[in-house]
């Protein structure tokens, strides 16, 4: 006899209507039948009735035929054929290079823009404000797309980046194109770490590894080509104005083809309005004080701001307060924590956040005070800088890819990361050993091999996160990862000035006052520290030549200096990687928690 559809024998069982209304809690009999039912979902997945030859086919035929099959909410499949999950990627690589591309397109620009405007002084507010923007909001991603949805915000980050790229194209004073900067840094922000929790959403764990290493790849690829496509434009202004159309494109191929599977969250059936009611507001505000003073303090400590200055102390007094406020809010206040921080009670994710935040001091403090030595020791031009950065971007793409690779077919990455770390180590060092004698072979592949091992470092931990942690809670542990990068990478540069200008100024003080027993006037020496400590062009055009040597020796010593607390930080990183416990790479969407 053929069951009806509607029969109350195949109906699941209502925990509610199993409740004991004297203890409001299930019975001796009701917990037997709700045991019977649990079992009855595992075997057959709520499909209350045998898995016919037909149904099995069709799986087989869909495999065949290349695309995903991903659990969606009860017995339901969402299938997308690879077709389409192909659109879906190049939409959001799209993004990500745009992203990218705009990071460094802007520093070949700012010389340009400050001119303009006859306001050179304030052209780093310009990089400043799109850091401040992207740090802070970047975090909020994961937990708002959780209640509001990827698509949606995805659009948003698109439409967003595309205005702050045209009021910059169209501005008419140098605080417009900061304006401008900050409102794209809230749209660039999302496009990469949305981008990264939708591939959580519509790619198994261990293909997720190689798309993650694709990402990584475009990333490398954009950063690569900023310095270049700013360098080829002679109008700045077209250089953002021309970035608009392909951010449209991005969203638009985003709104027709992007599909994610249905949540068995409850909230996705609610209006938008009580949605944003359960959203961690308090937990948000303070995080986003919190980072906005933390990047502010940072980048203004020890140049705009006096390390030893009354502000800088209220500065940073501000910022542990916020900071106190929102680990407060998120382990006591808050139902649903806009960043779950009890997650870095996991080895795991608290190894790879660490790893993050270390790595990320290192290498973006390498990036910034090796172009330094080249100009300021050496005497290079910008172009031949700019060469000499070009291998490790493309270091970078590679090794997150084979990264990807690697995981994909091995599932394993444990042993693997701490390989990469060894050589990312071992890369930091040749830096720190760095001469002007350095044959120029060496210094277009100086930063080559850490490049290889932060790529790997990056992509390793990211899939090292999220597999320690429910699918459910994907979008969570990507922002508190994207957090740890952005405040590590501040600091690090922060830090790294301090370290740079303190050496410079010690050494200076040490090696130019002993000219004074030559006949030079001490009033003599102090201008020339002054002068040198200001401007490393100064040394190589005005210098006086009796001195010249010895100035670019103190740079040069004040350089490895900085490159010494790049090793340790890279050190430290490689330490945090080793606390990591390796978890399964699942092959399946459709797995248990």
């Amino acid at each position: 006899m053929v069951q009806s559809e509607h029969s109350p024998l195949l109906t699941p069982v209502d925990r509610d209507a199993m409740q004991d209304p004297s203890t409001d809690l299930p019975g001796f009999v009701a917990n037997q039948i709700e045991q019977q039912d649990h079992l009855l979902d595992i075997e057959q997945g709520r499909a209350y009735g045998s898995t016919t030859k037909s149904s099995i086919s069709s799986e087989n035929e869909r495999e065949d035929a290349g695309g995903a099959t991903v659990a969606g909410c009860g017995s339901a499949e969402f299938y997308l054929p690879s077709s389409r999950i192909l659109i879906i990627m190049f939409s959001m690589f799209l993004g990500i290079f745009l992203a990218a591309l705009d990071g460094t397109i802007v520093s070949t620009l700012l010389t340009h823009i400050g001119s303009e405007f006859n306001s050179l002084d304030k052209a780093s507010w310009i990089a400043t404000s799109y850091l401040l923007s992207s740090s802070t909001c970047q975090p909020l991603y994961g937990k708002l797309s959780d209640r509001l949805g990827r698509k949606p915000l995805l659009v948003f980050s698109n439409a967003v980046f595309a205005i702050g790229c045209l009021i910059c194209g169209l501005s008419n004073s140098i605080w417009a194109v900061v304006a401008g900067r900050f409102i794209s840094g809230i749209g660039g922000c999302g496009l990469t770490s949305l981008a990264t929790m939708i591939m959580s959403d519509l790619v198994p764990l261990r293909d997720r590894a190689v798309y993650q290493g694709l990402c990584n790849f475009v990333f490398g690829l954009g950063t690569a080509s900023g310095g270049l496509v700013g360098a080829y434009f002679r109008d700045w202004r077209l250089a953002f104005i021309l970035q608009c159309p392909i951010s449209v494109l991005s969203g638009i191929l985003i709104v027709v083809y992007l599909e994610l599977p249905p949540r068995a969250s409850a909230s996705n059936k609610d209006c938008w309005s009580a949605r944003l009611r359960r959203l961690d507001w308090a937990g948000a505000t303070s995080l986003i004080a919190f980072l906005f003073l933390f990047m502010l303090t940072s980048s203004m400590g020890g140049s705009s701001v006096a390390y030893g200055s009354r502000l800088f102390a209220a500065m940073c007094a501000a910022t542990l307060v916020f900071g106190a406020v929102f680990v407060y809010v998120e382990l006591r206040v808050a139902a649903d924590p806009v960043l779950p921080v009890t997650f870095l009670r996991d080895r795991s994710v608290l190894g790879s956040s660490l790893a993050n935040w270390f790595c990320m001091m290192s290498m973006m403090t390498t990036n910034f005070y090796l172009p330094v030595y080249w100009s300021s020791v050496l005497g290079m031009k910008a172009t031949d800088v700019g060469k000499r950065a070009m291998p490790s971007f493309f270091s970078v793409a590679f090794g997150s890819l084979g990264a990807g690779l690697y995981m994909k077919r091995t599932g394993k990455y444990y042993y693997f990361l701490l390989a990469f770390c060894v050589l990312a180590i071992a890369g930091q060092v040749q830096i720190v050993l760095i001469t002007p004698q350095m044959p120029v072979w060496r210094q277009y592949l100086l930063q080559v091999v850490p490049g290889f091992g932060v790529s790997v470092l990056i992509t390793v931990t990211l899939l090292a996160m999220i597999a320690a942690v429910p699918h459910e809670h994907h979008a969570a542990t990507t922002s508190i990862s994207y957090a740890f990068r952005s405040t590590g990478a501040t600091l690090g540069v922060s830090v790294g000035a301090a370290v740079f200008r303190s050496s410079l100024t010690s050494l200076l003080d040490a090696k130019v006052m002993r000219f004074a027993s030559d006949g030079h006037s001490e009033r003599e020496l102090r201008g020339i520290i002054a002068s040198a400590a200001r401007s490393s062009d100064w040394v190589h055009r005005s210098a006086p030549p009796f001195v010249r040597a010895t100035l670019l020796e103190c740079y040069h010593f004040a350089s490895r200096a900085t490159f010494k607390f790049c090793l340790t930080t890279m050190v430290l990183a490689g330490v945090s990687c080793s606390i990591i416990k390796e978890h399964k790479l699942h092959t399946s969407i459709k797995r248990g928690s």
